[in-house]
């Protein structure tokens, strides 16, 4: 069990230990207490001869020993970080998802206005998460320096996000005033620096440092479920104050830039709290988290057939998923806007509303982790996902959409893919050795970066595609990642927890 003590805002963790194998000897309680102080050291990995083992037995009149192998200390399965920077992670992960999508209901208007097209308003909601993925690898040197002794100091990417969406968006409002349409390219393109964070939402809330595997699903679906509320929020801001500022003229607040102005001061208050109340977990002592690859063996541990193609499993899942969802996003304001006459007003009402009805059934199914694997919550996430794309594609073809069904399908769908994504990093948690942590959430990230950049941009040029042929190519792509998952069906099975 771990015990844990806070100093100057740093949660310093330590571990209780068994010492080293040796001779045992039974001194009397009066030896005991008067020679020996409490054993309590930092983890240590122990290597014993002969490929053995130690397992130490205790009765009430001796202890013996028995060798046959490396003694690994145990985890606390219930363990996790402080609430607090829970809270805030979460937190950021919803600003970071507003930050996305507060410009969706008004990116295409804002594009037209200094003369682009709808292609680049797509290009201009999807080169964040373009940006994102070109800076991921200086930010993990910058988050995981050499001082950190192979811990991942989470403050770092989360501060420098808060300043980047802040640059970010003061560039974004400015380019009506400049008039000056690759401005708001250039605010994008600062806002995909902070996106980098989507990274660490996902790494810091299955971390097995401080994450027990009992509570990385529960978590990993929370994260979800503070993206699809930010989504929300976001895209109901961005229209709400797009509307309230039509009829101001100025060249700095009005109904193209005053979302943007509200995140800016959004992420200024978020930084101050940042500051306060974020708790960073570092070891004691120094103690480097390669413990858990102490031994020859464990430094030669090398990816199967089988794991690398659950690997690659996974980053097509987090692609298809995203690029869904993500194509449909930037999709609705022009599809929408042809069907429905909707403005941008309306557009972001739509995609709140949206997110308002399927919030709880997220939230529901973060408890789903209790009574099923993290194989079956995919399996069902992308099979709802793969119904609602079938009856999209019917309705399409024979041009009867009518704006309810097109919502509750584009609702369903986006529930189900939110749900199948989410236990993405957790399952690899439970599959891999804890070496391959770092490169899988990498992997997992690639694919979400590249599917937010090449699905705004599907998204935005939907009638160029036509709308069944982007529906179809949508449907092709869950259904390959359906037929791979039960391909691996059997190699990822995992007992409930």
């Amino acid at each position: 069990m771990e015990d844990s003590e806070f100093n100057e805002g740093v949660m310093l963790s330590h571990r209780r230990h068994v010492p080293e194998s040796r001779p045992l000897r039974r001194d009397s309680m009066l030896n005991r207490a008067g020679n020996e102080e409490p054993f309590t050291e930092n983890i240590e990995l122990h290597t014993l001869p002969s490929k053995q083992k130690q397992t130490q037995i205790e009765d009430e009149d001796e202890i013996t020993t028995t060798q046959t192998g490396p003694y690994y200390p145990e985890e606390d399965p219930d363990k996790y970080p402080p609430k607090r920077s829970i809270a805030l992670i979460l937190i950021n992960n919803l600003m970071s998802e507003m930050s996305a999508t507060t410009a969706l209901p008004i990116s295409a208007a804002y594009t037209q206005y200094l003369g682009g097209t709808d292609a680049f308003s797509g290009l201009v909601i999807g080169i964040p998460t373009l940006v994102s993925l070109v800076l991921m690898y200086p930010m993990l040197r910058f988050a995981n320096p050499k001082s950190a002794n192979g811990y991942t100091l989470y403050f770092r990417p989360m501060f420098t996000s808060c300043f980047a969406h802040i640059i970010g968006h003061l560039l974004y409002s400015l380019a009506y005033r400049a008039h000056w349409i690759y401005l708001i390219l250039i605010g994008r393109m600062f806002n995909g620096i902070g996106f980098t964070m989507f990274l660490y939402h996902k790494k810091y809330l299955s971390d097995k440092e401080f994450v027990g595997r009992n509570k990385s699903t529960f978590l990993s679906t929370l994260n979800i479920l503070a993206q699809t509320l930010g989504f929300m929020s976001g895209a109901f801001i961005g229209g709400t104050l797009a509307k309230a500022s039509r009829n101001i003229h100025s060249p700095y607040w009005n109904e193209y830039t005053a979302g943007s102005w509200f995140m800016l001061i959004a992420w200024g208050v978020y930084m101050v709290f940042l500051k306060s109340f974020f708790i960073e977990i570092l070891p004691e002592n120094n103690r480097s988290v390669t413990h858990r690859e102490g031994t020859s063996g464990e430094q030669t541990v090398r990816l199967s057939l089988i794991q690398k193609i659950f690997v690659s499993f996974l980053f097509l899942t987090a692609f298809v998923c995203y690029f869904t969802i993500m194509g449909y996003q930037t999709s609705i304001p022009i599809y929408a806007g042809r069907l429905y006459n909707y403005n941008a007003f309306q557009t972001g009402n739509f995609l709140a509303l949206s997110s308002l009805v399927i919030a709880p059934f997220i939230l529901l199914s973060t408890f789903l982790s209790k009574w099923l694997e993290d194989r079956q919550i995919m399996l069902l996430g992308v099979l709802i996902g793969i119904i609602a794309l079938v009856l999209h594609l019917i309705l399409d073809a024979v041009h009867k959409i009518p704006v309810q069904p097109y919502f509750l399908l584009y609702s369903v769908m986006s529930f189900g893919f939110s749900v199948g994504s989410a236990p993405l990093v957790s399952l690899s948690s439970k599959q891999l050795h804890p070496k391959f942590q770092i490169l899988v959430s990498i992997v997992v990230q690639v694919g979400v970066s590249l599917a937010d950049t090449v699905g705004a941009i599907t998204g935005g040029a939907i009638y160029n595609i036509t709308t069944i042929g982007f529906i179809a190519m949508n449907l092709g792509l869950a259904v390959l990642v359906f037929i791979e998952l039960l391909c691996l069906w059997n190699s990822i099975k995992e007992k409930t927890t």
